[in-house]
């Protein structure tokens, strides 16, 4: 298994080298960080030598990815980019595919929309399988092309209703109470977002198909993320036009398992500056482990050039390639053995 895991390691750098993309190894630690409400993160601290005051501790936090320092360098430079790099989270259960340390791989591609790397990411999956498994005998369901299906027909086909016609909170909970997800009366309190994250979660993505990857993309835009945006017209069964904003976003399931999320980079300061501001706002509020947040990423983001940014669970794909069901069978020193 090391020597497979290595293998695999060697075959993503070899695909995104052969294609001209630089490969960086940014800090793992950082005095600040992108604000994220969904997840918590690691602190530590540096002590200045010779200075045992206050002044002297600076905190220090654990990336939970390199996200922040890859796009200053897509900015500074232009340049499509990719990182192997070990991330963390903290206050994520330790189980069959999950782990507060991973290896992630991020991979940019400038002027390149999401749908272009939808497009790489399957030249990828055929790489991984083509170089790994010569002789043909390669693990199911893994082989591109993916199943492309946008939010709105995954819901309409597996959960029964199109995201598109129900705009507000009170029809997310009538549809959530209708599939037994919990009493209407307590789901009216919750918000859009938090009933479409629950209805994804226990109702689509069990029903994905798993012969083949399945690429859910065109997220709702009521859904809060740093992805550029689109109006697009929904043609209703019954002939009706409606008017349905989404944003340029994919996420990837492999055999259930979720692997990858990119976005089309939203490069606008003002929007980016108003997410930023939302999302430390309730950071500050909420965490377990506040921080401060990465200044002037607005300004970052708008010096990109047009480009998209994918992020995907290298341990979880290792182990898929393996034809395993957990983490702990791929990894060298597994967590549970350490904690």
């Amino acid at each position: 298994m090391l020597a497979f895991r290595a293998s695999c390691l060697q075959t993503v750098r070899s695909f995104f080298i052969e294609r001209g993309y630089l490969e960086t190894d940014t800090p793992a630690l950082s005095p600040h960080l992108i604000p994220e409400t969904c997840l918590e993160v690691f602190q530590t601290e540096y002590r200045k030598p010779w200075q045992d005051t206050a002044e002297g501790v600076v905190p220090l936090y654990l990336v939970p990815s390199p996200e922040l320092y890859l796009k200053q360098i897509i900015a500074d430079h232009g340049v499509s980019l990719f990182q192997i790099s070990r991330c963390y989270r903290n206050a994520e259960s330790v189980g069959r595919i999950h782990s507060p340390e991973f290896t992630m791989l991020e991979y940019y591609t400038v002027h390149a929309d999401y749908t272009a790397s939808l497009d790489l990411t399957e030249e990828l999956f055929s790489f991984l399988l083509d170089t790994l498994f010569p002789n043909g005998h390669e693990p199911a369901g893994l082989r591109p092309p993916f199943i492309r299906i946008t939010m709105d027909d995954a819901f309409r086909t597996f959960a029964g209703f199109p995201l598109s016609e129900n705009p507000e909170p009170a029809d997310l909970a009538r549809h959530a109470a209708s599939l037994g997800l919990g009493n209407e009366e307590m789901l009216a309190a919750w918000s859009w977002d938090d009933l479409y994250e629950l209805l994804l979660v226990h109702t689509i993505e069990p029903a994905l198909p798993r012969d083949r990857p399945v690429a859910l993309i065109d997220y709702p835009a009521a859904v809060p993320c740093l992805a550029a945006e689109n109006t697009e017209t929904v043609k209703h069964p019954d002939g009706r036009r409606l008017r349905w904003n989404t944003r340029e976003r994919w996420e990837l399931y492999a055999g259930g398992v979720e692997l990858a999320n990119c976005y089309t980079e939203l490069r606008d300061a003002e929007r980016i500056r108003r997410y930023m501001e939302t999302e430390n706002r309730e950071k500050q509020k909420h965490a377990r482990v506040p921080h401060p947040a990465i200044p002037d990423f607005d300004q970052i983001c708008a010096r990109l050039p047009p480009c998209s940014g994918s992020a995907l669970g290298l341990d979880r794909l290792i182990m898929l390639l393996a034809g395993r069901s957990s983490l702990d069978s791929i990894l060298p020193f597994p967590l549970t053995d350490r904690i």
